[in-house]
């Protein structure tokens, strides 16, 4: 999802804080104290003080596994081992060759989004208009520079891509340049047997996000508009639900509800799968943005950026039971496969911080880049996570499973 831009056409009310994530690092450094850190079970719209505070670099641990962070700020992706939260390497993803020198690259490349199903990678690379299509499985601790991909050239400035439920359609939201003049947005189709583009419909508007319902044959699309609805198998727009206020993200639980991010009047809209119509709202912090739903479709977590918290919301009430403070604008979120665990990405603190979704607590944190200082994340903007339970090349986890298959074959 793209993060919040001062460049862009939406209010400025939108815009990215003023205070960058390079001096919100070196206050924090002179302080000589950590970003603060709590879980509250307040009710909503309130947060409790500080219980715990969070070291710019601190151990984690979880479910074994890997973690792939979307990197705008540095051009690059983050390979992270989620039974340590330790950095296994730093790629750089969606540089095209430098025309007459093959050896080397244009980093110009700027992947604001990423997707996942099974163990393909596809990122969204906003600066040269193209979506990078990495096998995770052959990532390669040893080429940090250019990791064997395809590029595959979209519309103007992705920003955005979400697969189908069966990973056969990759959709991409190319958002276009917010210059104020006619619309160059729109969704490109890819398919992800050949990677050949199959479709591609222009929107008078800009596409943020997309989800699809449980079968794949609905698409949803936020838009400065409204909510798109398409039909995956015809692109045709079925209809267009308005009133949302600027929605941002946007996910769909398995019963199929739709939820949307209001960001205007800071809730989450609730509508309906079968009738399109808004059935409920849920106020949460401001500035919602990315949301994500359990796999049972039981609890919804929303980032409120401009709060410093997420939202915890209960779908058989629709209500907030917590909010977890989390200062850094939190704008990135997603579960690890089991659940267990929620990841979340701060915009301007540039550090990933992991809860524990039983209690809500922390877990730990850990700058994303390179080093253990305080300044380490600054400009790297982690906006998409994605999350899997197959160790990433080169990590302790994926050494220790070789490592265990080799003894059981020696049996």
């Amino acid at each position: 999802m793209a993060p919040r831009d001062s460049s862009s056409s939406r209010p400025a009310w939108a815009s990215r804080r003023v205070i960058t994530a390079g001096v919100a690092a070196v206050a924090l450094a002179a302080a000589g104290a950590a970003t603060a850190l709590a879980t509250s079970h307040s009710a909503p719209g309130t947060h409790a003080a500080s219980a715990k505070a969070r070291l710019a670099s601190s151990s984690c641990g979880g479910p074994a596994g890997a973690a792939y962070i979307a990197l705008p700020g540095y051009q690059a992706f983050d390979a992270v081992d989620t039974t340590n939260c330790n950095l296994v390497q730093q790629y750089n993803v969606g540089d095209s060759t430098v025309p007459g020198n093959p050896n080397d690259f244009n980093y110009d490349s700027t992947d604001e989004g990423v997707a996942m199903h099974g163990n393909t990678l596809y990122f969204a690379d906003t600066g040269n208009d193209t979506v990078a299509v990495i096998d995770s499985a052959n990532l390669n601790v040893d080429n940090y520079e250019n990791p064997a991909e395809t590029l595959i050239h979209v519309g103007f400035d992705p920003t955005n891509v979400a697969v189908t439920p069966d990973g056969s359609q990759v959709w991409v939201a190319d958002t276009g340049p917010q210059t104020g003049g006619p619309s160059l947005g729109g969704i490109t189709v890819i398919s992800a047997a050949n990677l050949k583009v199959t479709a591609s419909m222009h929107l008078p508007t800009d596409p943020r996000d997309i989800a699809f319902s449980p079968s794949g044959a609905t698409a949803y699309v936020t838009t400065s508009d409204g909510l798109w609805v398409i039909s995956t198998a015809t692109r045709h727009v079925v209809t267009v639900i308005h009133g949302l206020g600027d929605p941002e993200g946007v996910a769909v639980s398995p019963d199929g509800t739709v939820y949307v991010t209001n960001t205007v009047r800071s809730q989450v809209d609730v509508i309906s799968g079968a009738t399109n119509t808004v059935t409920g709202t849920i106020q949460v912090g401001q500035l919602p943005w990315q949301l994500v739903i359990s796999s049972n479709g039981s609890t919804i977590y929303v980032a409120d950026g401009d709060s410093d918290a997420i939202s915890v919301i209960s779908t058989a009430t629709d209500s907030v039971t917590a909010t977890i403070s989390d200062a850094g604008d939190p704008v990135s979120l997603a579960l690890t496969p089991d659940g267990s665990q929620l990841w979340v990405g701060g915009l301007t603190s540039g550090i990933v911080t992991v809860f524990d979704t039983a209690t809500n607590g922390l877990v730990g944190s850990f700058n994303v880049g390179y080093g253990q200082y305080p300044q380490a994340g600054d400009g790297e903007e982690p906006t998409g996570i994605v999350l899997t339970s197959t160790p990433t090349p080169g990590s302790e986890s994926a050494s220790a499973m070789q490592k265990a298959s080799a003894k059981a074959g020696s049996r």
